[in-house]
């Protein structure tokens, strides 16, 4: 009988609000009848919460914000729907909700609470916490999701330490599904965008990884190695204290070897194709860069004295 009675007023109110869900109001055309209506239907949607119908409520309270945007008890109900949600473990519904509320009520008392929500979520979709569920099957929410949940994220207060870690989190995303290119672009924009974030250092350092890997594929090989050589010295110049320095300094040293054994091939190639000239110019590559006394400085010495230097 109390859910008749409600549906009731709300209805004769409704009637007399006669005002626009898509459209913004004309300044003072928020009438005292419109801002009824749309109390009327959100204790409606309390009630049915308080009995335990969550459905039911979660339909009152989007009911409310589609047709009484502008009336007070909107930021109310958006924030209802969004923590049935939550509470229900409909999470990517929840964050929808919640960005809902951030977008359009900011002077909201539960802006803080929508915010720090919305930021968990993400993060729990971005570890893989939150699975879709499509025909009974789980699987891990993909990086295109995550890229836009995030950005709602970092876009949300791109001043707060939660953008640079959303940022980070989505380059570990696409690193993660193994499409580098991605990841290397987002891991960027965070040294770019965020230098001095805690998250700044390990992105820019994933960034010279990412590309030694790559220089293990195709035909940019050569290029690949120069760039993340690049890559490393910046993460040691930018954060000479960061552990990521040293580790750069290691992966130089790596690259260097690699300068060193990929011109030694290089000279033997073109000796066995007797073009002697042009292998000892790469011969003398190794032995500017090549450790004195080693085994391949003694080799390269001795196939330059073959060759009559």
């Amino acid at each position: 009988m109390r859910f008749h009675k409600l549906a009731i007023t709300t209805t004769c109110l409704t009637l007399l609000a006669s005002c626009s869900s898509d459209l913004p109001p004309a300044a003072g055309s928020v009438t005292s009848a419109t801002m009824a209506a749309g109390e009327a239907l959100y204790q409606e949607g309390r009630s049915y919460e308080a009995a335990g119908n969550d459905k039911k409520a979660i339909s009152r309270y989007k009911e409310v914000y589609k047709k009484y945007r502008y009336a007070d008890s909107a930021p109310e109900a958006k924030f209802h729907e969004a923590e049935l949600l939550y509470k229900q473990g409909k999470l990517v519904n929840s964050f929808d909700a919640y960005q809902e509320l951030i977008e359009n009520f900011q002077g909201s008392r539960h802006y803080q609470t929508a915010f720090d929500r919305q930021i968990k979520i993400a993060h729990q979709a971005a570890d893989g916490i939150i699975k879709n569920n499509f025909l009974g099957l789980k699987s891990k929410i993909g990086p295109e999701r995550v890229e836009k949940m995030m950005s709602k994220v970092r876009d949300n207060a791109p001043k707060a330490p939660s953008a640079s870690a959303a940022q980070f989190a989505i380059g570990a995303s696409w690193q993660e599904s193994k499409i580098p290119d991605k990841a290397i672009g987002a891991y960027r924009q965070v040294s770019l965008n965020y230098p001095e974030s805690k998250e700044a250092p390990e992105a820019l350092y994933r960034v010279g990884e990412l590309l030694m890997m790559k220089s293990e594929k195709g035909n940019q090989n050569l290029a690949n190695l120069d760039s993340a050589r690049n890559v490393f010295e910046d993460v040691i110049l930018q954060y000479p204290n960061h552990k990521r320095a040293k580790d750069s300094r290691a992966n130089i040293k790596m690259i260097r070897s690699q300068d060193i054994t990929r011109s030694f091939e290089i000279g033997k190639f073109y000796e066995s194709k007797k073009e002697y000239q042009s292998a000892k110019f790469y011969y003398n590559d190794v032995l500017k860069k090549a450790k004195k006394g080693s085994d391949l400085e003694k080799e390269t010495r001795q196939r330059l004295a073959n060759l009559g230097q």
